[in-house]
């Protein structure tokens, strides 16, 4: 169950259209939209299932004619003010309701309560189960009482990679004003340094102002109501409360804080379990969006006391996000919380262990930040899911190349069947491999065939699964749309693949081994109505990788001699098709690196190296038109993973754009993996380079990784994608770049034609 404040995208205007609000649906993925009248108030609830169905009845209907409020739910069920967490429970029970607005006495919303795993919201960032860890650099009493401390603190926690800082504020009202000189020694200590460390709501806002201003979120933990009081009644922005290990029973300032409407974070120090069941139910039947932090409230605490392995235990009785407060002042410790399941992590900042105060001992040091932030994101990402396994994009490739498929002992002749005794498995594995070895058992050969040779689908007596027909309507309709399809293809299978899809277009993947190739060997006449395409090699066979932007000038020579040696060929190849003044040559123009992405000075740098090398290459070779193609954030290079700093998130694009002059190829795929990586949305990206696309590698893509997919396995909306693209030349060349899509004669790039030509068109 989810607790959200009544904002976008889980709320909006009854006057929106229904393409509005299928947007705001898909951006909240996929749950109902609440839609208000003027006055706030609750007009009622629109589903997918709601637009369907009005749809089906009103054909006429156009989705950005039509408003909203005509397809909703004028009669949902819905949950009041005073509703118990066990009510509202039991009105989501049915299946078919993923979410419950709340409403007050004047049908305002005042939480929306979805079927979805737990989850906060700090500020724009969401926190769950999937995301990378939350990383809250606290404070605390560590400026000394300085601000220009706090500055230098707050600076060093962005530079870091932090997602926000933390600050600690008491009313001059906590102590009792009985004589201090009557407290134990501990006690004396704590509120000398208190005093030593103090900072006015003046001040504290004044260094929230700066956190603001270099865009870091705050987290401020009230000690009492009236610091409280005194924070929500400053020029403070903050992006959530923290409650204080001390605090975890302090029943009154926790439901004050819950009607700030800010997110809680609540540590455990201190705490007997049973208080911790006890606040978090609390929590629950307020219906206060919150999280707990596992905590041990010493300074620093010593490692055995650290027991990490709890995280997982107080997930399960408190059924929230769960993250780690440390206070050990040792960076391995916080990193291996994230292991236990911890997605927020906060611990104390420092410019030195050594400075004067309880809590330097248990922080990290300033020069350290860095590598801690870094280490928590990269052992999150290696956690990756508990879903059941596949293999990764990395393994497919080295599936296929480590793989085994089936090859015969021995010579056979064109009309044998082939029996189970005759085959034997040999690498690659692109054929067939053990599990379909029963597709060979009795097939005839259509052909001689030598021993030890891959069995392929062409090489036997099959009725062809190509749906010719619809295959032939996808490729005429997309080209009245304005695109021009072909598919990829090596030298060794152009002609057969010809023969099923006799396209327009055809776009030639060179691999290193290709270049000292002869083309008569393979293409044995003229193709004058069909168009030429080239993809460049990027990986060599010495381990070389293309690269325009490298800063070894070694790299960028051997780069161009390359390119020289693709060119050349290329000259060769081009007569054997259509006449064209310049022929598009996709290329991956580098600008990787191997263990992290760049940072805003080195990337400059990178990037105006590419366009130098670019422009300097449509000089050299007038008769190509050099295409980069938008790239992944992680590339797969030699077996392993890169990190792309160039073509990738949409401001990238757009400084490429603006430094280079040559057109673009728009990887679906890859640009799909940098939106889900940077967070973007890939229609942004198609609006800043859609004057720049001339050719398009179309596949479908989820997450961060699996790239390549048939059209319709992924998550994407093609739809979308096409209008947005709104064709404004004549042609735009598009191929189905699948993985693994040759195979079987092309049937996966036969279908993914036919599924986009269909999705469009719908």
């Amino acid at each position: 169950m989810r607790i959200l404040y009544p904002k976008k995208p889980y709320i909006a205007s009854k006057d929106i259209t229904i393409a509005q609000a299928l947007r705001l649906i898909r951006e909240n993925n996929g749950y109902p939209l609440n839609l208000i009248n003027k006055d706030k108030s609750l007009f009622g609830v629109l589903s997918n299932g709601d637009i369907a169905k009005f749809l089906s009845i009103n054909t006429d209907k156009s989705l950005e004619a039509t408003k909203a409020e005509e397809a909703a739910n004028h009669f949902p069920v819905v949950a009041h003010k005073n509703d118990s967490l066990e009510t509202i429970e039991l009105y989501l029970k049915p299946e078919n309701i993923k979410s419950i607005p709340v409403i007050d006495i004047d049908r305002n919303i005042i939480k929306v309560i979805t079927k979805e795993a737990p989850s906060i919201k700090i500020g724009e960032y969401t926190i769950d189960n999937d995301c990378s860890p939350y990383l809250i650099a606290e404070i605390g009493v560590n400026h000394n009482g300085d601000t220009k401390e706090a500055k230098y603190l707050i600076e060093n926690a962005k530079k870091a990679g932090c997602n926000a800082v933390k600050f600690q504020h008491r009313s001059k009202s906590l102590y009792s004003l009985e004589d201090i000189n009557s407290y134990d020694l501990g006690t004396q200590y704590i509120l000398s340094e208190i005093e030593r460390t103090y900072l006015s709501i003046e001040q504290l806002a004044e260094c929230c102002e700066f956190a603001e201003d270099i865009g870091i979120a705050v987290i401020i933990t009230p000690f009492d109501e009236v610091a409280l009081d005194e924070i929500t009644e400053s020029t403070i922005t903050i992006a959530a409360l923290k409650i204080a290990s001390c605090d975890l029973t302090n029943i009154s300032l926790i439901k004050k804080c819950g009607e700030t409407k800010n997110p809680l974070i609540l540590s455990t120090g201190m705490s007997f379990e049973r208080e911790i069941i006890k606040t978090s139910k609390l929590l629950r039947d307020l219906m206060i969006a919150h999280a707990f932090l596992h905590c041990n409230s010493t300074y620093p605490n010593p490692v055995e006391d650290c027991n990490l392995k709890y995280i997982k235990r107080l997930k399960k009785i408190t059924k929230t996000i769960i993250g780690y407060s440390s206070h050990d002042g040792n960076e391995i410790i916080p990193i291996s919380s994230v292991a236990m399941g911890a997605k927020i992590i906060e611990f104390h900042i420092t410019r030195s262990k050594e400075s004067l105060g309880t809590d330097h001992r248990a922080s990290i040091e300033v020069k350290n930040l860095k590598k801690l932030v870094e280490s928590c994101k990269f052992v999150n990402l290696s956690m990756g899911k508990s879903t059941p396994r596949i293999p990764s994009q990395g393994e497919l490739s080295n599936r296929i190349s480590l793989g085994k498929s089936y090859a015969l002992k021995n010579n056979k002749k064109k009309g044998e069947r082939i029996n189970n005794d005759e085959l034997i498995l040999i690498s690659p594995g692109s054929g067939f491999n053990v599990n379909r070895k029963f597709e060979l058992l009795g097939k005839k050969l259509k052909k001689d065939l030598k021993a030890r040779t891959l069995i392929k689908k062409s090489d036997l007596h099959y009725d062809n699964n190509v749906k010719n027909k619809e295959l032939n309507n996808a490729l005429n309709g997309l080209l009245k749309i304005g695109y021009k399809v072909g598919i990829p293809v090596r030298y060794h299978d152009f002609e057969s693949l010809h023969q099923i899809f006799n396209a327009k277009m055809y776009e030639f993947h060179m691999s290193d081994r290709d270049l000292s190739l002869s083309c008569d060997k393979y293409i044995h006449k003229r193709y004058e109505n069909v168009d030429l395409i080239v993809h460049a090699v990027e990986q060599y066979e010495d381990g070389f990788i293309l690269d325009l932007a490298s800063k070894d000038n070694f790299i960028r020579k051997k780069s161009f001699k390359e390119l020289d040696r693709l060119f050349k060929h290329i000259d060769k190849l081009r007569t054997y098709f259509k006449k064209n003044n310049k022929i598009p040559v996709v290329i991956n123009p580098g600008g990787f690196t191997t263990d992290n992405f760049l940072d805003d000075k080195e990337y400059n740098s990178c990037l105006k190296r590419m366009a130098i090398s670019l422009e300097e290459l449509n000089k050299l070779y007038p008769d190509y038109d050099i295409l980069p193609q938008t790239m992944p954030p992680f590339p797969w290079h030699q077996g392993g993973r890169s990190y792309h700093n160039v073509l990738t998130n949409k401001n990238k694009i757009s400084d490429f754009i603006e430094n280079v002059s040559n057109n673009i190829c728009f990887d679906v795929s890859h640009s799909a993996l940098s939106c889900g990586y940077f967070k973007e949305d890939i229609l942004q990206h198609i609006n800043i380079m859609k004057n720049r696309i001339t050719h398009i590698h179309l596949s479908d893509a989820q997450g961060q990784n699996a790239e390549g997919l048939e059209i319709g396995n992924g998550v994407l909306n093609f739809k979308e994608i096409h209008e947005q693209i709104k064709l404004k030349r004549n042609k735009i060349y598009l191929i189905p770049e699948i993985w693994q899509g040759h195979l079987n004669e092309g049937e996966a790039f036969a279908r993914s034609i036919i599924r986009f030509y269909d999705l469009i068109i719908s």
